[in-house]
């Protein structure tokens, strides 16, 4: 039996275009609740990482929903989400040039 959201769910997928209209992250709590709802677009690292948890934790991490997209609704404890500054890294010139000098390289690669 499908539940109201998983019905809505699919009315709106039905509605959607293209995958590149669904780019929609969302982690959503109320305060003082245990647990949160994420929702991460397909191919995105933090969909990903929500799988992994999923399969290494499924006493903690349900998924919810997988969407048509790959997207998908996940459940998880507050306690799982991080908000952090981004580390950062003094490079000095010629540091800044040998990086720059490997990206050429790798992006002659590429193509």
């Amino acid at each position: 039996m499908m539940t109201r959201f998983e019905e809505v769910s699919d009315e709106v997928n039905k509605d959607r275009i293209t995958y590149e209209t669904t780019q929609e992250c969302c982690i959503e709590w109320v305060k003082g609740d245990k647990t949160a709802t994420v929702t991460f677009p397909g191919s995105n690292r933090y969909n990903s990482k929500i799988r992994k948890l999923a399969e290494e934790h499924p006493e903690d991490v349900q998924i919810r929903h997988d969407n048509q997209d790959g997207s998908l609704v996940a459940t998880l404890p507050v306690k799982y989400v991080k908000i952090s500054r981004p580390a950062t890294k003094e490079m000095t010139e010629e540091q800044k040039q040998a990086v720059a000098e490997r990206m050429r390289e790798i992006r002659a690669k590429l193509r």
